[in-house]
């Protein structure tokens, strides 16, 4: 089976497959570049649309995701409790509302809601015998001058989400990596220890260079890295998972 990843901006990406088509955070408009919202537009229009929100910050969900979304051929919503609660009266009453811990099957797809350590969720999904992470604001946030208190909490959920992963294998995976941290907001921790086929390094706000200057941190055997670089980019992946990315025209 075939599949393809497109980069839009920051924690925002499409991922399709089989005919479906899945949002992952698009952002307010104050987050999102003109050039970043054509892309979105483009593989938006026609498709078979499932839109997933992490949780409610601006950088991460458009509390208009429904207008922005309307040329979708048919799309239904898969957010967090705290986006249910702040922009419910927005979102059409069909939409799923989901906790840590839940699991749903939507339109073919099954979806899981795992922890996040900021705010809201992260999601594993299965669809079209793929399996899926997207990690939302989820990773390693190992801030200098944290206090010892908060860095173990935040080291245990860490590990605690990388335990919950390992259960099976991952065939694409959405994980932060942030380059103000020396950890990366442990990328390079979840490339070593879960193996994905495909990682897709996200939360670079744009500044998509810092890519490739990371990218012997992230590489290892049987892993490609979407070392995407303008809005649009678009990492196409045939069967077996076998993958080569490519540049939009």
């Amino acid at each position: 089976m075939s599949a393809s990843i497109v980069y839009i901006h920051h924690d925002c990406f499409l991922l399709r497959a089989g005919g479906k088509t899945l949002l992952f955070d698009y952002p307010a408009p104050a987050y999102l570049p003109p050039q970043a919202a054509q892309a979105a537009a483009a593989h938006i229009a026609g498709a078979d649309l499932t839109v997933f929100v992490s949780h409610s910050h601006d950088d991460h969900c458009d509390p208009d995701i429904v207008a922005a979304t309307q040329d979708a051929a048919t799309r239904r919503f898969v957010v967090s409790d705290d986006v249910a609660d702040l922009y419910g009266d927005r979102l059409p009453p069909e939409t799923r509302v989901m906790e840590p811990d839940d699991a749903q099957d939507v339109a073919g797809l099954t979806v899981h809601a795992l922890e996040s350590n900021d705010m809201g969720l992260s999601y594993r999904i299965e669809l079209e015998g793929l399996s899926v992470y997207f990690g939302g604001d989820m990773a390693l946030w190992d801030w200098p001058g944290q206090s010892p208190a908060a860095r173990r909490a935040v080291g245990m959920s860490w590990r605690r989400l990388l335990k919950a992963l390992a259960a099976r294998p991952l065939d694409v995976a959405f994980s932060n990596m942030d380059p103000r941290l020396q950890s990366l907001a442990g990328a390079p921790d979840f490339v070593e220890k879960l193996a994905p086929a495909v990682f897709v390094p996200m939360h670079v706000n744009g500044k998509t260079h810092y890519i490739e200057r990371f990218a012997d941190r992230l590489r290892r055997p049987g892993t490609t890295v979407f070392a995407y670089a303008r809005p649009g980019d678009v990492l196409e992946l045939s069967a077996g998972l076998t993958s080569r990315p490519r540049s939009r025209p």
